[in-house]
C-alpha cells in the first residue's frame, strides 16, 4: 500500500489509536487535577508482555504534560535508578533555576531556605543514594508547586529492577508526594508477577498502596476501533466483515490488533479504496507466524521442561484449562502443578482466570504450543485431552 504504515508493532511504541483506556486515562488526568488525595495519584499498571502497559506510561504522560506538568521517565534497570533519577531530576531543577550550574545541596525540615552548591554527578545506592533523591526531589516539588504545577515519574520494566532500590524509591516517594504532599505523581508498570512481589514484601508498603490496574485484553468495540480509524484517517475502508475476521484473530491482545492490522494494511494494493477479506487473511496468517518468535519463542526458551509440559497439556484445551484436569494430564497432584501454576504467571505465559482455572495469556499461543509438541513428539493423546 503507498505511504507509511499506520500501525506499530513494535513493543513500547504508541499505536495510532489508544482504543479501550479512556476511562482509565480519565482517572489519571482527574486524579492529577485532584492531587495526592486522589488513589490513582500514584498508580501500577500490570500485564503481560504486550499488552500496552508502557504505551499507558507514555499516556500518562502526555495527559501531564498537558495540563503543562513536567515528566521524568526511566527504566527501572539497569542498575542505580536512585542516581538517575536524581541526575534528571537535578536537570529538571535547573531549567527551574536562572543558574543551571547549581543543584540543591539542602533543604530545611520545613522545606524552606535552599541552598545551592556546584553540580555533581550522583552515583551509587544506599540510603545515601536515597537521600540524595529525596533532597531534589522536595526541592523541585516546592519549586513546581510555587508555579501551580507539578511532575509526574514514570518507572517501566519494574519487575526488572533491583529489589533494594525500589523499596528506597517507594519509601522517598511515601515521604515527598504522600507524607509531604507535594505535587509529585507517580506511574509504573510490570508483568503480572510484581504484584505478587509486592504482597510478599513488608518493605514495600508505598508500591503496595498504589492503585493497580490490570492491562487486560481490549474487547472487541475497542479492538475494531483500534484497526478501522488508522485506516480511515488514511482515506480507505475495510470491509465490515474483514473486520470482525481481524478482530477476532487479534483477541484483544494489544501487541497482536497492531501486528494483524500492520501486515493486513500491507497486503493491501497501493491506493486501495477498501480493505476485505483477502489483505485480512494475509495481515492474520503472517501476524500468527511472527508472533511466536516476537513474544513466545523468547519466553519459551527460557522454561524448563516441566514448564513446558505444563503449557502443551493447557494447550490441548480450546479454551481456559482446569489446574486439575492439567494436573491430570500431567500424572501429578494439584500441590505439584500449582507450583508450576505460579511460574507460569510469573513468566507472563498463563494469566488467573478464577479459583482453579488458567488460560494462556497470548492469543496465537496454543495453535504455536501444538505446534511445536507436535513437531517435538511431544502431543497428548486424543484420550489424555477429552474432557
Amino acid at each position: 500500500m503507498a505511504g507509511r504504515n499506520p500501525f506499530s508493532p513494535t513493543f513500547g511504541a504508541a499505536p495510532p489509536v489508544i482504543a479501550g483506556r479512556d476511562d482509565l486515562l480519565d482517572n489519571i488526568d482527574d486524579a492529577l487535577e485532584t492531587g495526592h488525595t486522589h488513589p490513582d495519584y500514584t498508580t501500577l499498571f500490570l500485564g503481560v508482555r504486550g499488552s500496552g502497559k508502557t504505551v499507558m506510561l507514555d499516556a500518562a504522560q502526555a495527559v501531564a504534560q498537558g495540563k503543562g506538568w513536567l515528566t521524568l521517565s526511566e527504566d527501572a534497570w539497569p542498575a542505580e535508578l536512585l542516581g538517575r533519577l536524581t541526575r534528571a531530576a537535578e536537570r529538571l531543577l535547573g531549567e527551574l533555576d536562572e543558574d543551571p550550574g547549581r543543584r540543591v545541596r539542602s533543604v530545611t525540615a520545613a522545606g524552606f531556605g535552599v541552598e545551592w552548591e556546584p553540580v555533581a554527578r550522583s552515583t551509587g545506592g544506599g540510603l545515601e543514594a536515597a537521600e540524595g533523591l529525596r533532597i531534589v526531589l522536595s526541592a523541585l516539588g516546592d519549586a513546581l508547586r510555587d508555579r501551580g504545577t507539578g511532575l509526574i515519574i514514570t518507572l517501566d520494566e519494574l519487575l526488572s529492577a533491583d529489589l533494594d532500590e525500589i523499596r528506597q524509591f517507594g519509601a522517598v516517594m511515601q515521604h515527598v508526594s504522600r507524607r509531604e504532599k507535594r505535587p509529585i505523581a507517580f506511574a509504573g508498570a510490570a508483568l503480572p508477577q510484581f504484584e505478587e512481589e509486592l504482597e510478599s514484601d513488608d518493605a514495600a508498603t508505598f508500591l503496595q498502596r498504589c492503585s493497580r490496574y490490570d492491562m487486560e485484553r481490549l474487547d472487541a468495540a475497542a479492538t475494531g476501533l483500534a484497526i478501522s480509524k488508522p485506516i480511515e484517517d488514511r482515506g480507505a475502508a475495510i470491509d465490515p466483515e474483514a473486520l470482525d475476521q481481524a478482530v477476532a484473530a487479534s483477541s484483544g491482545y494489544a501487541f497482536m490488533v497492531q501486528l494483524v492490522a500492520f501486515h493486513t494494511w500491507a497486503a493491501a494494493p497501493d491506493q486501495p479504496s477498501l480493505i476485505g477479506r483477502t489483505e485480512v487473511a494475509k495481515g492474520i496468517a503472517e501476524a500468527q507466524r511472527r508472533v511466536g518468535r516476537l513474544v513466545l519463542g523468547p519466553t519459551w526458551r527460557g522454561l524448563s521442561d516441566v514448564d513446558r509440559r505444563f503449557l502443551i497439556a493447557m494447550a490441548m484445551d480450546d479454551s481456559e484449562s482446569r489446574l486439575s484436569e492439567v494436573a491430570s494430564r500431567l500424572d501429578v497432584d494439584v500441590g505439584y502443578a500449582g507450583v508450576y501454576r505460579l511460574r507460569l504467571i510469573r513468566a507472563g505465559m498463563i494469566v488467573s482466570t478464577g479459583r482453579g482455572r488458567i488460560d494462556l495469556a497470548h492469543h496465537a499461543a496454543r495453535d504455536w504450543i501444538r505446534a511445536r509438541a507436535q513437531a517435538g513428539g511431544q502431543q497428548l493423546t486424543p484420550d489424555e485431552t477429552n474432557d
